[in-house]
């Protein structure tokens, strides 16, 4: 699973929260299932999936390794011994990564030898016991760098990557600065001074990148003062490639059922460190509640085909999609026909129960989300946690891409408190040993998502709320614009009629009505996918014109603090927010324009093509020409101010054009929806 920083500014997201409302309605079948839940067998895939790793020190399950292809081997194995059927290992070409370990041995302030393990990043760098000097650099920013000679030395940083900058950044700065290799402290929410934590790197093999614990990190620094001279000399050690044009696995068998209808379970066996949560637990949940429906007699209606996807993490070198690359590969490669009988995904790659937790959500398609919140509802006061779903769909999870094909999604979303991402999310106390769990959070999964497995296959007609989109599609729109209004009403209207039709084809339990009119609503789930899905430069869902709505927005501020004379107010207030201003704010240009046109040019063969339309807003020289003058009284900007005009200008030609696309796409959505019921 993947996290990245920033907050969505425009959000279309919504919250449905459900408390316990008296006591569980669930069927005789349903019943049958809870009692045969067995989180035993569960917890021994979870824990022996978390217990292969590449580096001997600290685990490492990643893409197109000998610990993934192991895993791939194991999982091939259970799902045979379980009884599943067609059981299958499909190929998927990725650039592959292999972490064997890395460390440093030094001479601490006490002077004493001693060693520190290291955590890794997707990038390449060969080193058996170098002496190599190291040095500290705060954030690793460009103004860090500023009268200091890194050529060919370790650069020690901290990072915060949910508030600041991804690892890609600093990584390439460094190696544009010449340095061997970045060693970076990850700041987390909560405090733990042994911890390491790593991401996907978004960037280039060539520019290395290494995760190291605070108590690490700060003794490093210690030795540094001591020294008197700014920087140590260390031995490292380091094995870690990237492997261009590798072999990843996504592993699959199925339950057949008694239509051609399919309801997909999802979840990714690779991982950082040793992944026990993120998402050893995922594979284990998932095959916990299959062996429940089959071991209580279960006949499933629709196929229930499981897939186990490889090089979720990471399997892109040098781009800045460069997760989910297993899925992508799985859906568009192996096998695209699998979407003309999808009926939907649920996918647990979240909704880690570790100790502490006090709720879940879960992460929807917004077409389903009153589906998946009434069906975990009825399971009333048995539920241990605190329940909501959310939506739209996420960048973050492989079921992204899926659900651009037309396949809506319901994805174990993140826990309400924020726990095992505060505490434990892709670092070494991603184990049960570091961070315990909560078995009765583990079972309430087996619960949950078994039911909304359940209850998938026995609608008829997939249980499709069109409605809640088109709100939220008006929602987003600019002030004042009314292009779409009466397209929107209508298409509200159909979305109701087509609500009443659902509950009558379930009604009328017919299989191939159903699977005709199922086919009709995937067509418009998927055009409204092809008109309206776009992603930001957070890579965050939105409607397409929503980025330029929001720049916009930005520069309409920026533009009246610099004619207030309000430089400072203009820059840390508002210059920041328009698109990857933020960037430009701290590392050289170079280094920027590296990233823009990575995330631009990199695109084809991952699950981001077609959803930015344009370049980056071309914000860097004032970024930069402000920041000259940030501290100048009475500084003269009429430049900067006619610039950025002409950049507003530019991105309200974008909104109008996207607007315009918009409105012609619904056009046809709505006349789709309006065959759909004749």
């Amino acid at each position: 699973m993947k996290k990245k920083l920033l907050a969505v500014l425009l959000s279309m997201v919504f919250v449905l929260s459900f408390a316990s409302c008296g006591g569980p309605d669930v069927s005789e079948e349903f019943s049958a299932f809870d009692e045969a839940i067995d989180t035993e067998y569960s917890l021994g895939i979870t824990e022996h999936l978390g217990s292969l790793g590449d580096d001997p020190a600290l685990g490492m399950r990643s893409a197109g390794s000998p610990a993934e292809h192991e895993a791939s081997d194991y999982l091939v194995r259970q799902l045979k011994k379980a009884g599943f059927k067609n059981v299958t290992k499909d190929a998927a070409t990725v650039d592959g990564w292999t972490f064997r370990g890395a460390n440093i041995t030094y001479t601490n302030a006490k002077g004493e030898e001693s060693k520190i393990d290291l955590g890794g990043y997707q990038t390449t760098l060969k080193a058996d016991n170098e002496e190599v000097e190291l040095v500290y650099l705060g954030e690793g920013t460009e103004a860090d760098y500023e009268g200091v000679d890194v050529k060919d030395k370790l650069v020690l940083i901290d990072i915060d990557q949910m508030n600041n900058w991804w690892i890609n950044y600093p990584a390439k700065q460094a190696q544009l600065k010449g340095a061997k290799a970045v060693i970076a402290m990850s700041i987390f929410d909560k405090k733990k001074k042994d911890r390491i934590g790593s991401q996907d790197i978004c960037g280039p093999a060539d520019a290395p990148a290494f995760g190291i614990s605070q108590k690490d990190s700060t003794a490093l620094q210690k030795a540094i003062k001591k020294s008197g001279e700014d920087k140590i000399t260390v031995t490292l050690n380091s094995d870690t490639k990237i492997t261009p044009d590798a072999t990843s696995y996504n592993v699959w068998g199925e339950i057949p059922g008694k239509t051609d209808d399919v309801v997909y379970m999802l979840a990714h066996y690779d991982g950082y460190y040793h992944s026990t949560y993120d998402n050893a637990h995922g594979v284990g949940c998932v095959m916990g509640i299959t062996k429940a429906l089959m071991e209580s007699g279960y006949e499933p209606n629709k196929t229930i085909r499981v897939v186990f996807h490889g090089s979720e993490e990471f399997g892109k070198s040098g781009n800045e999609y460069d997760w989910s690359t297993g899925a992508y590969e799985q859906i568009m490669t192996n096998h695209p026909e699998w979407v003309d009988n999808a009926f939907a995904i649920v996918n647990i790659d979240g909704g880690y129960p570790v100790e502490g937790e006090t709720g879940m959500s879960i992460r929807c398609s917004t077409e389903l989300a009153a589906f998946a919140k009434n069906s975990a509802g009825e399971l009333g006061e048995d539920l241990v946690y605190k329940w909501e779903t959310t939506s739209p769909a996420s960048t973050y999870t492989e079921d992204f891409m899926w659900t651009r094909m037309g396949i809506p999604s319901i994805v174990a979303g993140d826990g309400i408190d924020g726990t095992y991402d505060a505490v434990a999310y892709h670092s070494n106390y991603d184990s049960f040993e570091k961070t315990p769990m909560n078995e009765e959070g583990f079972l309430e999964n087996h619960r949950v998502y078994g039911k909304i497995v359940m209850d998938l296959d026995q609608s008829y007609a997939r249980p499709m709320d069109f409605a809640k989109r088109f709100k939220n599609i008006k929602k987003s729109l600019p002030e004042g614009y009314t292009e779409m209004d009466e397209l929107l009403t209508e298409a509200h209207g159909l979305s109701e009629k087509i609500a009443t039709r659902i509950e009558e084809v379930n009604a009328n339990a017919d299989p191939q009505e159903a699977m005709a009119f199922n086919e009709k609503t995937q067509d418009i789930y998927k055009n409204i996918q092809d008109e309206f899905l776009g992603i930001d430069y957070a890579l965050e869902v939105i409607n397409r014109h929503e980025m330029y709505m929001t720049n916009i927005s930005y520069l309409d501020e920026t533009i009246s603090a610099l004619e207030k004379g309000k430089i400072k107010k203009a820059y840390d207030d508002y210059l920041w927010g328009v698109d990857w201003a933020w960037y430009s704010m701290f590392f050289d240009e170079e280094t920027c324009q590296y990233f823009i046109d990575q995330l631009w040019n990199n695109k084809e063969g991952t699950w981001g093509d077609g959803l930015i339309d344009h370049r980056q807003c071309d914000i860097d020289g004032v970024v930069r020409s402000l920041g000259e003058k940030y501290d100048t009284k009475n500084a003269d900007v009429s430049s900067e101010i006619e610039e950025l005009k002409a950049l507003r200008e530019t991105q309200e030609e974008y909104m109008q054009s996207a607007l315009e696309k918009e409105k012609k796409g619904l056009e046809e959505i709505v006349d789709m929806m309006k065959e759909s019921l004749q």
